[in-house]
């Protein structure tokens, strides 16, 4: 706010900008959120920036009544305006000013003053409703912690606002709404608690089933293979069951934590399967190394035969024991492979046919 004091102290612009002073204090007079700021209800960090812009203000108005009278005795007695208008005779904080330096404090105290009042409305008027709003949504998701969290921060933002932000709400909105989520979630859980349940007896049914398919695979497995598994990879799918029945007889009075330990037995019963599965595989690998290793050596023997390598004495000793380990039962797998891979060697050697 600029005053042109030439030209004997250009009343008309001098009053100009005393009006547009006058209008900005009468603005921010009639403010809703400059009202309630001055009830007393700030605190803290809050309440002393309000209360050095109000002080702002109080001066702005101050300053407006003494330019005012200085124009008053200037329109008066027109020879004195330039004087008048220069002079150092403005109150100040630091002490008498002259009224175009007091004019534009004025002006900057005033807007400096608007932009709080803005804050505080941000905060009044959007931030303490969605903090409210995330406390509800908390409350109804059964999430207490989150609740307390969002009330808390909606008192603050109430009372000291600058000692909080958009992103503490944007914070406790994102965890309201993942309460809700849960909430949600454990709902549709509970819901279909009663199809989850037979299709998890399905399941029991299903591995009770595989596992005496496999305890007969694994036993004969053994019997030919050493070492080819565990006789019983799933002891403990009894004690699976129980736990199925137990949550099962909870259900009808704590429906959510059932709904919840049924997913957990689901886990359990998946990984049962994986163990169920991969004891079938190491199984049947097994025996499929046998069999191939039955296969290689049926065709070094014919290639030993077709060189007439059999009938020297180290071959003949090497067919003889990898014959010997890959159709005795139990079946060493690591020692039949080693004895293939010593009669491979020696067939690869170069020696004459049909002797040493």
């Amino acid at each position: 706010m600029s005053v042109d004091t030439n030209a004997n102290g250009n009343l008309d612009a001098w009053r100009g900008a005393l009006a547009t002073l006058g209008s900005l204090l009468v603005d921010l007079e009639s403010n809703s959120t400059v009202e309630r700021a001055r009830t007393g209800c700030l605190v803290g960090g809050t309440a002393q920036t309000w209360d050095e812009a109000d002080g702002g203000v109080g001066r702005a108005w101050e300053t407006y009544r003494a330019v005012d009278d200085l124009l008053h005795r200037a329109t008066a007695d027109p020879g004195q305006a330039q004087a008048l208008l220069t002079a150092p005779t403005v109150p100040g904080p630091a002490g008498p000013t002259d009224p175009t330096t007091a004019m534009r404090a004025a002006k900057a105290a005033v807007e400096a003053a608007d932009e709080v009042a803005a804050r505080l409305a941000v905060a009044w008027e959007g931030l303490v409703a969605r903090a409210q709003a995330a406390r509800t949504a908390a409350d109804e998701a059964g999430d207490e912690s989150t609740a307390r969290a969002a009330e808390a921060l909606a008192r603050l933002l109430a009372s000291d606002p600058f000692a909080a932000s958009a992103d503490d709400v944007d914070d406790v909105e994102r965890a309201a709404a993942e309460a809700g989520r849960r909430h949600a979630a454990a709902k549709a859980a509970v819901a279909r608690f009663d199809i989850d349940l037979a299709r998890a007896r399905a399941t029991l049914a299903g591995l009770r089933t595989d596992r005496q398919a496999a305890t007969a695979e694994l036993d004969h497995a053994a019997s030919r293979i050493a070492g080819a598994g565990p006789a019983d990879p799933v002891p403990d799918l009894d004690q699976l069951g129980e736990w199925l029945d137990r949550i099962a007889a909870t259900a009808e009075h704590e429906a959510s934590r059932a709904a919840g330990n049924l997913a957990n037995w689901d886990a359990a019963a998946q990984a049962r399967r994986g163990e169920l599965d991969e004891a079938r595989r190491i199984a049947s690998t097994a025996l499929e190394r046998r069999d191939a290793g039955r296969g290689l050596w049926t065709a070094l023997r014919a290639k030993a035969a077709a060189r007439r390598l059999d009938e020297q004495p180290d071959v003949a000793a090497a067919l003889e024991a990898a014959r010997d380990e890959l159709w005795q039962a139990p079946c060493d797998l690591a020692v039949a492979e080693a004895a293939l891979a010593r009669l491979s060697t020696l067939l690869r050697a170069d020696r004459p046919e049909g002797g040493p």
